[in-house]
């Protein structure tokens, strides 16, 4: 059963005189969330997500409670860490670690402006770094951040370190914009943790203790009345109905279409009943690439109807289930392989992939199984952005991502591999974005 993260409060902790509490969100706050973002739009809209409606639109009471809504979902299933941050008592921006998997997470940051940068929202970091690598028990946390935006990649400077550029990774407010992969890892954790460490840091560059740093006058958005019961009430509504339109949708399916490169006689097709038996012959063949850390004997008596049947289960649920979609690798009839979907991002655009093949089988079926993947992902599912990560050892599965037409971008540290140790990987990846954004050295906002 997962653990649930929807009572998650961290502190509070006293800075300089000012007071900082990471809590979980509230309908209550929506006042204050809606006047902060609707002054601070200059600052937030270039980085956050692209949409059909204005900025207005997107900061209505109904938004906000569909958003308390789905963070208290994810945080009870255990995938989301989702608080906002207090500063003596007043709302001052969200912290969040999402899509958390595997050991991994990923860290979403957006502050008040008038509080940025002085001290308090570093702290807030901080502590959920340290709830996020103690209890959580993560190995990795991630902030992917647009080349554009300097003032967030200045607020990732405790023991962060960039890892890679990842081309077209995210459809902001002024197009598809790279961003660089930062990340810390818990072999980086300071031994009091992050929190000690940042306030060390701190007060002895600030040493003093008169004007609190992120003090500014409170301005409670007194024309904005409390949420209705009839607004809670129309958001739940819409909130379930949209949940039930997923089931639904194609990326639901656990049968994405099949796929066929008739020069190289490789079809990529989803899984058959009458499957198990060739399936089975297939997975023990590639026994070092599975399950390297197993014998062949035992990794033999694993590929059991059993574990076939609980394969399928976890599959039926397709891109949109946690464990993905699953593609035969077929040449000239025979099964020598599988084809994984998996991980698809918030707006169905990204996704990761990841390949095996038999040992004994020609490398060019695997080459031409990779390129069916990429062109039945981005032309007939839609995605923008596929990626592969190839264990830095892996040199053969590096030769297959290059000669497949994807990208090297970087090398991720602790990176978990499929046979769920943390290792060095490198970052492979097909785009269909074609950016020209630059890094910047100055811009106002911060957001991870």
């Amino acid at each position: 059963m997962s653990t649930s993260y929807a009572a998650v409060t961290l502190g509070p902790v006293r800075l300089h005189g000012v007071t900082v509490l990471l809590r979980p969100p509230a309908f209550g706050d929506f006042a204050q969330w809606q006047r902060i973002r609707l002054r601070d739009r200059d600052c937030l809209e270039p980085y956050w997500f692209r949409s059909p409606l204005t900025w207005d639109q997107r900061h209505t009471a109904t938004r906000w409670v569909r958003e308390c809504l789905t963070a208290r979902a994810e945080a009870r299933a255990g995938r989301r860490v989702s608080t906002v941050l207090e500063i003596d008592g007043r709302f001052a921006g969200q912290l969040e670690l999402v899509g958390i998997d595997s050991g991994t997470a990923e860290l979403s940051v957006w502050v008040d402006a008038e509080v940025a940068r002085r001290g308090a929202s570093g702290l807030a970091g901080s502590l959920l770094l340290d709830f996020g690598f103690d209890t959580v028990a993560l190995e990795r946390i991630t902030a992917p951040i647009a080349v554009t935006n300097a003032g967030a990649r200045r607020a990732v400077r405790q023991r962060w370190t960039m890892e890679a550029v990842m081309t077209g990774y995210f459809d902001v407010g002024t197009g598809r914009v790279d961003h660089e992969l930062w990340a810390v890892t818990s072999d980086r954790v300071p031994a009091g943790g992050f929190a000690a460490d940042w306030m060390d840091g701190y007060l002895a560059a600030h040493p003093t203790t008169g004007t609190a740093p992120d003090s500014t006058p409170h301005r409670a958005a007194d024309s904005v009345p409390p949420i209705s019961r009839y607004t809670v009430a129309r958001a739940r509504a819409r909130y379930y109905l949209g949940k039930m339109r997923h089931a639904v949708d194609p990326l639901r399916s656990a049968t994405p279409g099949t796929a066929r490169d008739e020069h190289a006689a490789v079809t990529l097709r989803p899984w058959r009943r009458d499957d198990f038996d060739s399936r089975r012959a297939a997975r023990i063949a590639a026994q070092s690439l599975l399950a390297p850390g197993s014998t062949p004997e035992e990794w033999a008596r694993c590929q059991t109807r059993r574990e076939w049947r609980r394969a399928k289960a976890a599959a039926r649920t397709g891109l949109r289930g946690r464990h993905g979609a699953v593609l035969v690798i077929e040449a000239a009839g025979r099964y020598v392989g599988e084809c994984h979907l998996f991980d698809r991002d918030m707006f169905d655009r990204n996704v990761r992939a990841a390949v095996w093949v038999s040992p004994e089988t020609d490398p060019e079926i695997a080459v031409s199984a990779l390129r069916l993947l990429v062109t039945h992902a981005t032309e007939n599912l839609g995605i923008w952005r596929l990626t592969l990560a190839v264990p830095s050892t892996d040199h053969a599965g590096g030769a297959l991502a290059l000669a497949a037409g994807l990208r090297h971008e970087g090398t991720m540290h602790r990176y978990p591999g499929v046979d769920g140790e943390f290792a060095e990987h490198e970052l492979w990846a097909f785009s269909t974005a074609r950016t020209t954004a630059t890094a910047v050295t100055d811009t106002g906002g911060e957001h991870a």
